[in-house]
């Protein structure tokens, strides 16, 4: 009887260990990934080309190409082993009633951990467990790993994704500050509140950019302040008061409600940025359909509340 998938190698370990350094173009990496030392990595890779023929990577002094032979079977390993782990995910949610969620830092931080008491209330069976990125910016969230059911993250509306990606809302830009700031019951004007420490959430101060524009107010756009790499680490320096910063207003509606921050007076116009807040997941689960369908329904609630306190309070929302 003829030996069927007589082509592939005895061991497909080594498969597997030519998609790792295939995609990271490393030995290294890839020996990183898969807790193995680079002379394995090299080994397996070396024995593949062995029993395949022909080469799969072309070795320079100190990079490593693709020969056009491993670039065909590395796109077709890739989308084989992702789909295979996509499945293989679904089951295993199916099986243990778990909801991963991954989310952009200052997101998780000042809106969903405080509510999240209420989707546990109606799905009590449900194991949700909650991640962030651990790079160098908790905002940026790696999509590309397979470590989520569901991620949740903004992004500029001109950027292209590669993922399917759900919108969700809008941010409205606006400056806030504390009343520890101010030592005054006395709300400021655009003039004054220009006159404080700004505390910037993102390095190139886009979203104070933004706003000044919309206001009217560009030639006041440079201006050194604090730079933070994260919204919820400059929205926290302006709790303490040291400053005014720069929020998606939707993050800090009950802040806002309850009086422990400020906006502006006269005429404040609230601005849409170009970054808009999407979700992307990874399979699609009853839990996922359930978490979105209450995310969603919560946004609104948030968004009637903000447009509510805008009507009472004169702010202007460009929507």
């Amino acid at each position: 009887m003829k030996r069927r998938h007589s082509l592939l190698p005895p061991s497909l370990n080594g498969l597997k260990v030519f998609e790792s350094a295939a995609r990271h173009l490393s030995f290294t990496l890839a020996a990183d990934e898969l807790n193995v030392t680079q002379s394995a990595v090299s080994r397996q890779i070396r024995q593949l080309e062995e029993h395949l023929g022909y080469a799969l990577f072309i070795r320079h002094h100190r990079a490593l190409e693709l020969s056009n032979e491993g670039k065909e079977i590395s796109l077709l390993l890739t989308r084989q082993y992702s789909e295979l782990n996509h499945q293989l995910q679904q089951l295993k949610s199916q099986q243990t009633q778990t909801l991963r969620v991954k989310v952009a830092m200052s997101f998780a931080v000042r809106w969903l951990i405080p509510r999240l008491h209420s989707f546990k209330q109606r799905y009590p069976e449900l194991d949700i467990v909650v991640s962030s990125s651990m790079g160098h910016n908790s905002e940026e969230l790696r999509l590309e790993d397979d470590d989520y059911d569901i991620a949740i993250y903004n992004m500029k509306t001109d950027q292209k994704s590669r993922y399917q990606q759900h919108f969700i809302r809008k941010e409205y830009l606006a400056p806030v500050y504390s009343q520890l700031l101010t030592h005054s019951p006395e709300t400021l004007t655009v003039e004054q509140l220009l006159t404080y420490p700004r505390l910037h959430p993102t390095p190139d101060q886009s979203d104070w950019k933004v706003w000044l524009e919309r206001n009217q107010r560009k030639s006041a756009a440079s201006h050194r302040g604090i730079t933070f790499n994260t919204l919820d680490m400059a929205l926290t320096s302006c709790f303490a008061g040291q400053g005014v910063t720069m929020t998606d207003l939707m993050l800090v509606v009950h802040e806002l409600k309850e009086g422990y921050l400020h906006l502006p007076q006269h005429g404040t116009i609230i601005a849409n940025d170009r970054w808009h807040y999407y979700f992307h997941n990874t399979i699609d689960s009853d839990a996922v359909t359930q978490f979105v369908d209450w995310m969603l329904e919560e946004q609104e609630k948030d968004k009637a509340a903000l447009f509510a306190l805008a009507n009472e309070r004169d702010w202007r929302i460009i929507d």
